[in-house]
């Protein structure tokens, strides 16, 4: 683009006059266009579990598609089915939970995801110490269960978690029996934890 003074000062007028641009032919972009959507399409097709589509040579192309973009779903999504940890406060007699719940304040509040981080580290440094069985109990049956005690320190620097604390493995109920069982999530295990901080 140039600029170029009008003559007549008077009025303030500017014009404008365009380069030439270099137009793209319309196969080409259509191509393009075309060539991406069939990378995705195999790329999406070689990481989804086997299903009735597949595409022309398309075991041929899973090797170099993998290689490409290794990281799957599994990189954008969690499992559904994968269990949870939730802490629990001894409160006189009876266990509360402790746990900081979803992201608050429209996710500035980053606390809860910290919780999870530091329960992780509780349950690491804990390592192989025998945890109980829930069985087909309630939480608070199966936190009355809970008997070994295992010391731990937690190192954070903003601790949530200090003094006697439970966490619970569980598991999301599947959605096929959300209608036989009472709660959204199984308890499977639990630990006792004496935390230092």
């Amino acid at each position: 683009m140039w600029w170029k003074d009008s003559p007549h000062r008077a009025g303030g007028r500017v014009t404008v006059a365009a380069r030439h641009t270099v137009e793209v032919p319309r196969a080409w972009i259509t191509g393009t266009a075309v060539l991406c959507v069939v990378v995705a399409l195999y790329v999406a097709q070689t990481q989804l579990p086997k299903n009735v589509l597949s595409l022309p040579g398309q075991q041929s192309v899973k090797p170099v598609a993998v290689t490409v973009a290794p990281q799957g779903w599994a990189f954008f999504t969690k499992s559904a089915r994968s269990p949870e940890f939730e802490p629990f406060h001894l409160d006189g007699s009876t266990w509360t939970s402790a746990s900081l719940g979803r992201h608050s304040e429209h996710g500035f509040d980053r606390a809860s995801r910290s919780q999870g981080i530091e329960t992780a580290l509780l349950l690491h440094e804990a390592g192989k110490t025998t945890r109980t069985d829930c069985g087909p109990s309630s939480v608070q049956e199966c936190l009355k269960k809970a008997r070994t005690v295992t010391a731990v320190t937690n190192r954070t620097p903003d601790p949530t978690l200090c003094g006697r604390t439970a966490v619970i493995e569980q598991k999301p109920t599947p959605w096929a029996w959300r209608d036989l069982l009472p709660d959204t999530r199984t308890p499977e295990t639990v630990i006792l934890l004496d935390v230092s901080c």
